[in-house]
Formats: C-alpha cells, sequence, structure tokens
C-alpha cells in the first residue's frame, strides 16, 4: 500500500494505481480497484501480477518448461563514477560467477530487475560485487588489524547503505517489502561468505530463513514455490526461495542450516511429488535433489534426538520414512538417467559439469539415508566403501571437465577467484575424508583438497581441508605406523582386488558427532569438537582450534586438547 506524501516511500501497489495515485488494495493477480473500473492493471512491476503476460501467461504444458537463462538488460542507475565500476564488475563477473553451474533466473534477472528499483538490493549488490572483487586479493588487513583498503571500505559503506534503505521495508511488512528484504538477505549472506566473516553470514542466513518460515513458504509441487497463502502466479517466489534451499542445504552439510523453512517439514510429512519420465532442465533435477536432502538430514536430526541403545529400535515411523527416501532417491537416479539424453550433448557444457555434480551428491545422500540409523556407529559406513569409490571418480571427473580448455574459457575469468555460492566439490571431499576409513581413498581426498583453493558458499577450501587432515590425523593415530603409503595400492585399485585395502580403521579410533565452529573473520578462531567412544559407555571430547596466519595465508592448526 503506497504510504502518503508525509510517510518515507515504500514501493508497492501496482503500477496503475501509482501512476493514478490512488490507493491500491494490492490484491493478487489483479488489484480490485483497477479491476472494479475497467481499468487494465499492470501489475507490481518485478513482483508480477497484473492483467498483462504475468496473469495471462499459459499453465499447460509449455508454461512448466524451465526458463532459459538470459542476461538481465536492465540499466540500474549507479549513483557516481565507483558506483558504476563496481556495478559492472558485478555485472560481467560476480552475477555471472557466483551461481556456479546451475544458473537460474534469481541471478540472471532478478537481482537486477530488483536493483533497478529498489535502493536496499542496488547498494547490497554494490557491497557483494565489491565483496568479489576484494576476495581475489591477499588477505591481511583482517588479520593484522590494519585500516581497511579502499576496497574493503566500499563495501563497508554501501552494506550500510542497504542496511538504512531496508528499514522502512521491515516496517511496512506487505508482501512486496518481504520479498526486498529476502533479496537483499541473500545479498548479505553471501557477502560476509566472501568476506571470510562466516558466522554474521550464518546469522543473515538464519533470519532469512526465519522470514521464510514466518510467511509459511510452503509448495504444492516440485517446480512451484509462493511465499505467501494466494496463489503464486509468477516466478519470483519460487526464485527466492530456490536461493534460500541451496545455502541451507549447503549449510546444512557442514552442521549448521535451520529447521525453520517449512518447505523441509512439510516434504517430511507429506509425500514429496515423483519426478516425471524425465526431468525437462538440470535445474529441475537440482531441485528435487536439493528437497530430497532436506528430508535426509531431517531425519538425521530425528534420528539423533530419539537416540537410543543399539538393541531397541526405533519408532516404526521412523523406519517408514527412511525407507520411503531411500526409494525416492533410487527414483530420483533412475529419472536423472533417463534424462541424459536430453540433457547433455556430445559436447562438455556447463550442463555436463551440473550433471556429475548431480551423480556424486546422489551417491552422498544414498550413504547418508543408509546410514542415520545409530549415529554413533561409525562402523555403518564400512558398508559403503564402493559409493565413496565412486564419489571420488565422479569429483575427479569434475575437476578434469572444470579445467579442461573448452570449458575454463566459460566457467572462469583469469582477473577473479574461482569461488561460487553454489554446491561444487568441497561439501563431498570433506564428507569423505572424515566417514571413509578406507586409508586409500580418504587420503586421495586429502590430496584433492590440495588443488582447490576456492571458496563455495560457506565452505572455505584451505579451512576445511585443514579441518580434515586433522579428523584424520586424530582418528589414523598411531594404527598405521607399521604401513607406508607407498605400499598401499593406488585409487586404480579396488579393494576387490587387494587384500591390504579391506583393512579399515577399528571402532575404537574413530571419531563421531564432529563438529566445525566457523571463526567470525580471518582473526577469529575455527574450532574443531569430537567425540571417541571409550570403554564403559564413556566418551572422549577432542577440541582442536585452528587460526589464519597472515605470512602463508593459510589456516593453521594450534595445540589441541582434550
Amino acid at each position: 500500500m503506497p504510504p502518503s506524501s508525509n510517510k518515507t516511500k515504500v514501493k508497492s501497489g501496482c503500477r496503475t494505481c501509482k501512476t493514478r495515485r490512488v490507493k491500491c488494495d494490492e490484491s493478487w493477480p489483479v488489484c480490485f480497484k483497477c479491476l472494479s473500473t475497467g481499468r487494465v492493471c499492470e501489475g507490481y512491476g518485478i513482483w508480477g501480477g497484473g492483467d498483462n503476460h504475468y496473469g495471462r501467461r499459459p499453465t499447460g504444458p509449455d508454461s512448466r518448461k524451465c526458463l532459459k537463462v538470459f542476461y538481465a538488460p536492465t540499466l540500474i542507475k549507479a549513483g557516481n563514477k565507483e558506483e558504476c565500476r563496481q556495478l559492472e564488475w558485478f555485472t560481467y563477473r560476480t552475477a555471472f560467477k557466483l551461481p556456479g553451474v546451475f544458473r537460474f533466473p534469481f541471478w540472471d534477472m532478478l537481482v537486477f530487475q530488483a536493483a533497478s528499483s529498489e535502493p536496499a538490493v542496488l547498494h547490497a549488490v554494490l557491497a557483494l560485487g565489491s565483496a568479489h572483487r576484494r576476495e581475489s586479493l591477499p588477505i591481511r588487513a583482517a588479520v593484522t588489524k590494519e585500516a581497511p583498503d579502499e576496497q574493503e571500505q566500499f563495501t563497508l559503506r554501501n552494506y550500510t547503505k542497504a542496511i538504512t534503505y531496508l528499514q522502512p521495508h521491515f516496517s511496512a511488512k506487505n508482501n512486496a517489502s518481504v520479498r526486498v528484504a529476502l533479496i537483499t538477505c541473500l545479498m548479505f549472506v553471501m557477502t560476509e561468505f566472501l568476506r571470510g566473516h562466516y558466522k554474521s553470514g550464518i546469522t543473515h542466513l538464519q533470519n532469512g530463513l526465519k522470514l521464510l518460515d514466518e510467511y509459511q513458504a510452503r509448495s504444492r509441487a516440485v517446480d512451484s514455490y509462493s511465499l505467501f497463502l494466494e496463489p503464486c502466479c509468477n516466478s519470483v517466489d519460487a526464485w527466492i526461495i530456490q536461493a534460500f534451499i541451496r545455502l541451507d542445504i549447503q549449510a546444512k552439510f557442514l552442521g549448521y542450516g535451520s529447521q525453520y523453512l517449512n518447505i523441509i517439514l512439510e516434504d517430511y510429512m507429506l509425500d514429496t511429488p515423483a519426478p516425471e519420465l524425465t526431468f525437462q532442465c538440470i535445474n529441475q533435477a537440482r531441485q528435487l535433489l536439493d528437497r530430497l536432502f532436506g528430508q535426509v538430514f531431517y531425519l538425521n536430526h530425528e534420528c539423533r534426538r530419539l537416540l537410543r541403545p543399539q538393541d531397541q529400535v526405533y519408532p516404526s515411523s521412523i523406519l517408514t520414512r527412511q525407507r520411503c527416501i531411500k526409494a525416492r532417491l533410487a527414483s530420483w537416479y533412475q529419472t536423472l538417467k533417463a534424462s541424459k539424453g536430453s540433457l547433455l550433448t556430445k559436447e562438455a557444457t556447463p550442463t555436463t559439469i551440473a550433471y556429475i555434480i548431480l551423480r556424486a551428491y546422489h551417491l552422498i545422500a544414498e550413504v547418508m539415508a543408509d546410514t542415520c540409523l545409530w549415529p554413533p556407529d561409525e562402523s555403518r559406513y564400512d558398508a559403503h566403501t564402493q559409493a565413496f569409490i565412486s564419489i571420488m571418480e565422479q569429483l575427479k571427473n569434475l575437476r578434469h571437465l572444470a579445467g579442461s580448455t573448452e570449458l575454463s574459457k566459460i566457467l572462469h575469468f583469469p582477473d577473479m577467484s574461482g569461488s561460487v555460492a553454489d554446491l561444487g566439490a568441497l561439501p563431498g571431499l570433506y564428507y569423505v575424508a572424515i566417514k571413509c576409513r578406507v586409508r586409500w581413498i580418504r587420503h586421495d581426498a586429502l590430496e584433492f583438497f590440495n588443488t582447490v583453493t576456492h571458496k563455495e558458499g560457506i565452505w572455505n577450501a584451505p579451512l576445511t581441508a585443514c579441518i580434515a587432515r586433522e579428523v584424520v590425523k586424530i582418528e589414523e593415530g598411531d594404527f598405521y605406523k607399521d604401513i607406508s603409503m607407498d605400499d598401499e595400492a593406488s585409487s586404480s585399485t579396488t579393494p576387490e582386488s587387494d587384500s591390504s585395502l579391506q583393512q579399515t580403521l577399528p571402532e575404537s579410533y574413530r571419531l563421531h558427532d564432529v563438529q566445525v565452529e566457523l571463526p567470525e573473520d580471518y582473526a577469529g578462531t575455527a574450532i574443531l569438537r569430537c567425540k571417541r567412544r571409550l570403554d564403559g559407555h564413556k566418551e572422549e571430547v577432542i577440541t582442536r582450534e585452528f587460526v589464519y596466519d597472515a605470512e602463508t595465508q593459510c589456516w593453521v592448526g594450534e595445540d589441541g586438547r582434550t
């Protein structure tokens, strides 16, 4: 509802009513005032609605096809030369690189359109672009307490401006203002992650998920989301919610994330829509796998909450839910295989990499779903050695393709880092390193970490590698002291062909409940906490701390304590 002239302006109401300078009732998809007077309602800008292509677009099968991504031609007015320079960087670098290979219209369309009309989004975009530009430079000021350089000052100025422009939207609490707040929040999350301010980024993510929960974000179909109870006649809500789900799933891999998002709870209580015979695009496959991951994480949460001795049985509802999820994962994979011919071409493209990522994380989801019962029992993972081998094969294939000449020209620019906002190899490598107890496989994952330095949203490759190595070091201890890695088979050897690879760590060596507390910034401390079972049902709690060394530009471990 447009405010009166003596109040802070909030851009809501349909365009027709705003042009006529009359109060709009904001009905959806067209306002009643326009409808009752016979006028054409021009809708709500980027929020859709109106008696136009938003409201009248077909709802048949063609409308369900995935949108082809395009770079938004929207002209955004920046305030000065420096803002223009940073906006250009965001347009041709940040918005191109951060989405990774799972591009979708949130980055290619919605962010640009929102920034063209909402100052809060514009300044959040400028802050994110500036942080992305700064991210490829050495990290010194944050560690040595030096004054921020010009690039960091620009980031902070626009960050502050975005917060200031956001305040009226918090007061308005109408649908358009909620959407502005959520888009801005997503920009803040990624800005903080790129700056290495992980705790602040997690706080923003939790706040955004909580806001989604308050507005009852839900879906009745796998390709339809709505922030509000009224029908959603455009894709804006879907894009916003997809962006939050991706960050939430990514954070859950590291033990963060949230239980706020009702979509996941709804999926847990109801049947997730089954996929069609084939996926129409790679993002449709990704979207359903994300929701299945949400169910897997929630089932893990429930199993820990209901943790009981192994001689007892979980409630039948838990066992039924586990069987259901495993069946859905199997169905998802069959659909992906059936879709391969239509999704991929003979030439390697970003979709090829996306397909490989989905295959790797489907394997991880299957392992997680199968091992969620009895969380402290780490021997559960020994039955999944072949899955861990397959995961590493997929991730190595991913690395090979991403570094190929034809794809590197598409995916990389020489003047910026390789960091992305979305899922890549890092969570998978970490999962293999801490959960697979076959020595050559987990050390293969650690070797892979030596070749990457980028970020994937909340995941920082050097920090993740440091933590994974420490977990392996603590677990293995002196168990392999008489066995050299050179004596073991290479990663091309399978467990079936060499008996030495059958030897895994005894249960008494293994850690469980591995938790990571990320640092506030590069001057902070990352903390690893884990447990190991001792005789007599006792547990040893092990803690390690890690700090950033500005000289070597690496995370290093301090002396451990128990």
